[in-house]
């Protein structure tokens, strides 16, 4: 049975203290060895988004592998979507302007995908993928801690450690092929022409004939079937169905990154604070669906999102037709990259 270090949220009390103490109460970073290239996988918050973990919470964990003669560096991959961290270098002013900053945190940030165009190399994973592309960067990692704010998400209903590795450890054609198992439905019928899609994609797919969008001329291979043009339009006539596929698909990306690193190499922090509708992804973080919960560790992924979800009505997540946040750690579980069963250890 896997064990999930917990700390429970206290208002009263500082819960960075808190988290810098559990790091070393347990045996959470026993693996670290000296000399160890150490990615610390996070989410720095699209532009303006401050919903994500705290930099402070990172600056403890850097503190702590600094401790152990490591070599830690942050990371995470550019966006498919045409925002703030789609290069290499709207990624690096992200993380100043949300304070991760070397100064600020003690270690640098170092963007996985390289200026954001880095094809990676294939690994074979399940069906209906197939075939995973990672970045070059993942072949030169000894350990990985993935430290995920947990958070709603308009495509997989729930994100935490496994969507974090799953979208976030890949290129962006990965990104592509994941966001595409979603059945994109358009009804012209209820179309209008008013180009509320067209001005809401920045991928500027949307294209107009005769007063209605015509989606036999438009670039489809390039629409990753996100819910934008969908909530843009006030007819209806866009939807997007069958969204408990991608969260299904999301293990099979983990286990593709484990045949990279190794499976035991891999370590997760779930920050169940500021728990909010939206991804980080976002520029807005949208409202407060929950309660904070606390601060979960453990070595394997899928027990440190159940330890979470176990801890929040996971109803609070499916709005807006959202899927079952569960879909995730059951499917993890059935492929075998961790456990739902767990021992909660209280610290």
């Amino acid at each position: 049975m896997s064990k999930v270090y917990y700390t429970p949220w206290r208002n009263d009390l500082e819960m960075v203290d808190k988290f810098n103490k559990i790091l070393r109460k347990s045996n959470f970073l026993d693996n670290i060895e000296k000399d160890d290239r150490i990615a610390i996988k996070l989410h720095i918050g699209e532009y303006k988004n401050f919903a994500h973990v705290h930099p402070l919470y990172i600056k403890g964990l850097v503190s702590a592998l600094l401790e152990k003669d490591c070599e830690p560096f942050l990371t995470d991959t550019t966006t498919y979507y045409c925002g703030h961290r789609f290069s290499a270098v709207g990624m690096l002013k992200n993380a100043f302007y949300h304070g991760f900053s070397f100064a600020n945190i003690g270690a640098p940030f170092i963007v996985a995908d390289g200026l954001g165009d880095d094809k990676g190399f294939s690994v074979k994973v399940r069906s209906p993928l197939n075939e995973l592309f990672v970045p070059n960067l993942f072949r030169e990692v000894d350990k990985m801690i993935v430290f995920s704010h947990c958070k709603g998400h308009g495509l997989t209903g729930f994100g935490g450690s496994i969507k974090n590795v799953a979208m976030g450890c890949v290129t962006k054609k990965s990104k592509l092929d994941m966001h595409k198992v979603v059945k994109f439905c358009y009804n012209d019928a209820l179309c209008d022409g008013c180009d509320a899609c067209k001005d809401v994609c920045d991928r500027e797919i949307p294209l107009m004939e005769n007063g209605k969008r015509n989606l036999s001329l438009e670039k489809r291979e390039d629409c990753m079937h996100c819910p934008a043009c969908m909530e843009a339009c006030s007819r209806g006539a866009i939807k997007l169905e069958e969204l408990e596929k991608i969260a299904q698909v999301l293990p099979l990306a983990v286990e593709g990154i484990y045949k990279v690193l190794g499976k035991e190499n891999v370590r997760s922090i779930n920050w169940g604070a500021n728990i909010v509708e939206y991804c980080d992804c976002m520029p807005f973080p949208g409202r407060t669906i929950g309660k904070n919960t606390g601060i979960y560790l453990s070595d394997d992924i899928v027990a440190a999102d159940k330890a979470f979800l176990d801890d929040v009505n996971k109803s609070t997540f499916m709005i807006d037709g959202r899927p079952d946040p569960e879909i995730q750690t059951i499917e993890g579980e059935k492929i075998g990259i961790g456990k739902m069963d767990y021992e909660r250890v209280i610290l």
